[in-house]
């Protein structure tokens, strides 16, 4: 009997498209990390939801993107670049650890966050986006 494929881990696939897609320099992390003012720019990815639409071949994942920088305008057009990057990995059927990605699309934003934690202030600018990210096993 042949065992099923493990859907992959949608984070480290996204995490990984990112990095290979942003310039050299932009910090890509799963969670807010302690030390944010030494990583800026920094973009914070992770699952927020989904479910797999086929429990052995196809996951549908939202992931939520946020998006930091120093300036207003550094952090929204990292945030507008991070789309181009995590939306073309998508169409391009980005390959990873574990499986790929196979469809993109955006669910809202980027808009900017300035009532969470850390709070926005004159170093710290945040965008948040929200997609619906596809993966499937190799």
């Amino acid at each position: 009997m042949t065992t099923p494929p493990v859907l992959p881990d949608v984070d480290a696939l996204v995490t990984a498209a990112l990095r290979a897609g942003l310039p050299r320099g932009v910090a890509v992390r799963v969670v807010w990390p302690d030390n944010w003012p030494k990583l800026l720019p920094l973009v914070v990815v992770r699952r927020v939801g989904g479910a797999a639409v086929d429990p052995i071949g196809l996951d549908a994942a939202v992931i939520d993107m946020q998006c930091a920088a120093a300036t207003r305008r550094e952090a929204s057009a990292l945030a507008r670049s991070a789309r181009v990057v995590l939306l073309g990995a998508c169409r391009a059927q980005f390959a990873g650890e574990g499986g790929y990605l196979s469809h993109g699309e955006d669910q809202g934003g980027p808009f900017e966050v300035r009532d969470e934690e850390p709070a926005a202030g004159p170093d710290l600018f945040r965008f948040l986006a929200t997609f619906r990210v596809t993966a499937r096993p190799h």
